[in-house]
């Protein structure tokens, strides 16, 4: 579209600002942890066993192509359909950090199937656009092939992170049908800042409409959609910017009735599921697993 080849400066430079304050609150956090190396702080016996399928390409179109490794539960049977939740993290290619390694196995030990994907995620508006495309086609993908990889179709969550938080309203949007539930961990969920400095109105409300998470919540609820419950943890001593917005959603989502679950970990930092292992941190994820099981069980 012409508008995201005429963006005005200003936005490119607020968009950097917000994107190099999560940085910055990620690199405090890989100053006491390295994602890529250490495992997050829950674990139960045997998830080291799960079944994993590496290197499934789901768009060729790209150099290199994009792929998701996926977690399947030992004790799943030839032809069996399980749940499925979509990890989308803040970075680009997560396939090998210990952090989503792990949660795979973890979600894999609970009986559902994990998803870790690639994404074009750089910095700036051109990773939010594609970061978004390759998200929505990895949805489509599993919609259309996931009973191949021992998934429900009918049966996914999409379980956003930190920057990843921005692609939170692929799974939002009014009318998409694309996914079960949604969990939100310490994500970035309101895009209002980012926006703020492009001054055409018209081009700006275009961005929010089809990017803002936060947008697209008060968009589907306001066309009567029926949205999937929605579960956000928060860290307490995450970056003001992050709480701010996650606090503008949920006070959203409380006015328009939307089904909401939030957990406030006061104490907790940004990415306190590798962070902090306390039994705050453990009760946390056991809980959002137990929320996916929930809202993703047949009925």
């Amino acid at each position: 579209m012409a508008w995201q080849k005429n963006l005005h400066r200003p936005y490119a430079a607020t968009a950097l600002i917000l994107l190099l304050q999560v940085a910055a609150t990620v690199a405090q956090a890989q100053n006491r942890v390295d994602p890529s190396k250490v495992s997050i702080v829950s674990r139960v016996p045997g998830m080291e066993r799960a079944v994993v399928r590496r290197d499934v390409v789901f768009d060729n179109s790209t150099a290199p192509p994009l792929a998701f490794d996926v977690y399947l539960p030992r004790e799943a049977r030839a032809g069996e359909r399980r749940p499925a939740i979509v990890f989308v993290s803040g970075a680009e290619r997560v396939r090998e950090w210990r952090w989503f390694v792990t949660w795979g196995q973890l979600a894999a030990a609970h009986g559902i199937v994990a998803v870790v994907p690639d994404k074009r995620y750089p910095r700036g508006f051109d990773g939010l656009r594609t970061g978004f495309e390759d998200t929505e086609k990895l949805l489509a993908h599993l919609r259309a092939n996931g009973e191949r990889l021992g998934i429900d179709p009918l049966r996914i969550c999409l379980w956003t992170f930190s920057a990843g938080g921005r692609l939170t309203a692929v799974g939002l949007k009014a009318g998409a049908q694309a996914v079960t539930c949604v969990v939100v961990f310490y994500g970035v969920v309101d895009l209002a800042q980012e926006f703020s400095t492009v001054t055409d109105e018209k081009q700006r409300a275009t961005l929010l409409r089809q990017y803002s998470p936060l947008h697209a919540l008060e968009a589907a609820a306001g066309a009567g959609a029926k949205l999937p419950p929605i579960m956000i943890a928060r860290a307490g001593k995450d970056a003001p910017f992050i709480n701010a917005g996650i606090d503008a959603f949920t006070a959203a989502a409380l006015r328009l009735n939307v089904p909401l679950t939030v957990v406030n970990y006061a104490d907790g930092d940004h990415g306190f599921d590798g962070l902090n292992d306390t039994p705050q941190s453990r009760a946390i994820i056991q809980a959002a697993l137990q929320f996916v099981m929930d809202n993703t069980a047949r009925r």
